[in-house]
């Protein structure tokens, strides 16, 4: 069984293994937490191993996902409350600019792309929760701000109440594996939501609330304009110094912005981004009617070595290949 979003499965167990980021990339945007699959940025090590386990239990959906060695991922988040925490000592992850370690639960910002990063080779293990906004606002009421909680905010756990959350995460993990029967029927799948729901709201009722820094507020908002910039005048997007003139911004601001929000940066992202709109011209060719190196050159490939290898390794065929599978 494979994870997807039918939200009308009241319960439901998974557990996956994977030794490629792309399939356990696809795996991870079938848990609800996820509007579109997320991708994998760059490659992965040769010692890459992950696992993911999901639970989807009542209204709750928990998932549970461990990297021998993170790899960058940028995704679109559901339109749902989704927290993100870890559950392992000394690991760290990036979210979205901000450092997520230790006792941090992070809330992302609904319907927006989330880029997540890790120190090279390092592995990462986290646990995170989705809810609807509407079972959340109606189980916590007390929670200051719940009612504009639309945004990213990072909440500093106090220590028994975060070692409540991730010991009923790990739980979670462990009956997936071994008791998924227990998940599975209503009563006790009933009991374990109302469990990781009070343990979530502990932590966030009782935390220190660190609120998104004006700087990172500003910094989105570059993203925005910037990725605004690519779609609509893509084929100019050839340098940095094109970009930031359509922008508006100086180098180091669009380069740390994209780092933070896009895991990339903003030629390299433009670059991505013509390569697929090459990607999609072949699609939508006839090998007998359009050759790879004019459809390569208007969207700005000079170097077609580089372009041919740039293109394969991003959808792991080369550029003919594509016209000739569509010719079939």
């Amino acid at each position: 069984m494979t994870p997807n979003r039918q939200t009308e499965t009241p319960v439901r167990a998974y557990h996956g293994s994977f030794s490629d980021p792309g399939s356990m990339a696809q795996a991870i945007g079938g848990t609800n937490s996820w509007s579109g699959d997320p991708r994998p940025i760059g490659r992965a090590g040769k010692n890459f191993h992950a696992t993911l386990e999901l639970a989807a239990v009542d209204r709750i959906n928990v998932s549970i996902g461990r990297f021998t060695e993170a790899i960058s991922q940028s995704g679109v988040t559901a339109n749902l409350h989704t927290f993100m925490f870890a559950i392992e000592p000394g690991t760290v992850r990036r979210v979205s600019g901000r450092k997520l370690s230790g006792r941090h639960v992070f809330h992302l910002r609904p319907n927006e792309r989330t880029v997540t990063s890790s120190p090279p080779g390092m592995p990462w293990a986290s646990g995170v929760i989705s809810i609807p906004f509407d079972l959340l606002a109606a189980h916590g009421p007390k929670l200051a701000g719940i009612d504009q909680l639309d945004d990213d905010r990072m909440f500093l756990a106090p220590k028994a109440a975060m070692a409540r959350l991730v010991g009923l995460t790990k739980d979670v993990s462990r009956a997936i594996r071994e008791t998924p029967q227990i998940i599975e029927a209503p009563q006790p799948a009933k009991a374990l939501s109302g469990a990781i729901l009070d343990a979530l709201l502990a932590c966030l009722t009782q935390s220190n609330v660190r609120p998104d820094r004006a700087a990172l507020g500003r910094h989105r908002q570059i993203v925005a304009r910037f990725e605004r910039a690519v779609e609509e005048r893509l084929e100019e997007m050839l340098s940095l110094g094109n970009i930031c003139a359509a922008v508006g911004v100086a180098e180091r601001t669009l380069n740390l912005a994209c780092r933070e929000f896009l895991g990339e940066s903003p030629v390299q992202y433009a670059r991505n981004r013509r390569l697929d709109r090459v990607h999609e011209r072949l699609l939508a060719s006839d090998l007998a009617t359009i050759p790879v190196t004019s459809v390569a050159m208007q969207y700005g490939f000079w170097e077609l070595g580089r372009f041919a290898q740039a293109y394969r390794l991003r959808f792991g065929e080369r550029p003919s290949d594509t016209l000739r599978r569509n010719a079939h």
